[in-house]
């Protein structure tokens, strides 16, 4: 039953890859992912700015059966409409002044792999109609060419906008966005998953500090109150900034309120802050954390355990551990595990 166990939290681990989340918002993004990732549909990632679509994105590619070739990347609001067709579909020499020579176009480069189209709302009627025959066909024609040119592309497409408004006002096709919507996949804002705050924040201060400071960075109680009661209207990438700002800032080894943006700061202002001068190591919030799911979930430890994406085994041993209080009394433990605590005394 143990080795069952490990299983299921290896497998677990290795489904959600590098998204960051154990509430149940991500946890059913990382499944949704799964599922279409061992089919070639065409996958439409909804999500306000900054909520990672491109890494949800990296994460179908990552485990579908294309993952060992390209995946390219194309922000589609970043070029003019001409320079874009050429960037997607490529050119022949003198389609235009200064194509001194021909060029391979990012959909040829992506063959057998992966395209990515971030901000598809931007793409003008003309690029839609191209993009639709490459849906339909595989086949396109680079500017100023004869030939139809064959490729085996999945297609990714992101977009913070609501395309459905923009169908009714006659500015996407509605046959585009029937093709791209085959498995839609939103990509919830953080203000809806608070919980996942402390292990986004264990992400970003060990992947920035482990290197440059050679040691752990601790990171002040009253700075994860603050965190957890900000609205965050720039979502998973505005948290980040946050934690490299405060990195920046932080001459020793504990962030303080002081190196929080102030937006983030008066966010603890209409509520009461418990102030301490006590630091919390990245070990103590993850407790904190743990101990905030199983409030949620009543003490029902499997059910913690499920929305933490644990195995119970390793749940009891966190609670052996460290936390303190009810759930961690040898006697709210099954009959196996309160022997084994019982006999550690």
């Amino acid at each position: 039953m143990r080795a069952d166990m490990e299983h299921a939290e290896h497998d677990t681990r290795e489904r959600a890859g590098n998204l960051v989340g154990t509430s149940a918002a991500m946890r059913r993004l990382a499944d949704f992912i799964a599922h279409v990732a061992r089919a070639d549909s065409t996958v439409l990632v909804r999500g306000e700015s900054g909520v990672g679509k491109e890494l949800v994105a990296r994460e179908v590619h990552r485990q579908s059966r294309r993952a060992h070739q390209p995946l390219v990347v194309v922000d589609c609001a970043t070029l003019h409409d001409n320079l874009l067709q050429s960037e997607l579909f490529g050119h022949e020499r003198g389609a235009y002044t200064g194509a001194v020579s021909a060029k391979r176009g990012l959909f040829e480069v992506a063959d057998r792999g992966t395209i990515l189209l971030d901000e598809i709302a931007e793409l003008t009627p003309a690029l839609q109609v191209k993009l639709l025959r490459v849906l339909e066909t595989g086949t396109f024609r680079r500017l100023g060419g004869t030939v139809d040119v064959h490729v085996d592309v999945r297609v990714i497409a992101a977009t913070n906008r609501q395309l459905e408004t923009m169908l009714e006002r006659g500015e996407f096709r509605e046959d585009l966005f029937y093709r791209l919507n085959v498995f839609p996949l939103d990509v919830p804002p953080l203000r809806e998953r608070p919980e996942d705050i402390p292990e986004l924040v264990r992400h970003f201060v060990s992947r920035d500090t482990v290197q440059d400071r050679g040691g752990p960075v601790h990171v002040n109680d009253e700075v994860l109150e603050l965190l957890l009661r900000h609205t965050w209207p720039g979502n998973v990438r505005e948290l980040q900034h946050v934690i490299e700002r405060a990195l920046v800032l932080c001459d020793g080894t504990d962030i303080e309120p002081r190196h929080l943006p102030a937006a983030v700061q008066v966010a603890g202002a209409g509520g009461t802050v418990q102030r301490s001068a006590r630091t919390l190591s990245l070990e103590e919030i993850e407790r904190q954390h743990i101990r905030r799911v199983l409030d949620s979930c009543g003490g029902h430890r499997e059910r913690a355990a499920h929305v933490l994406r644990i195995s119970e085994r390793t749940l009891y041993r966190r609670l052996r551990e460290g936390l303190d209080g009810p759930a961690a009394r040898p006697e709210s433990l099954p009959e196996s595990e309160s022997a084994l605590a019982g006999a550690s005394h």
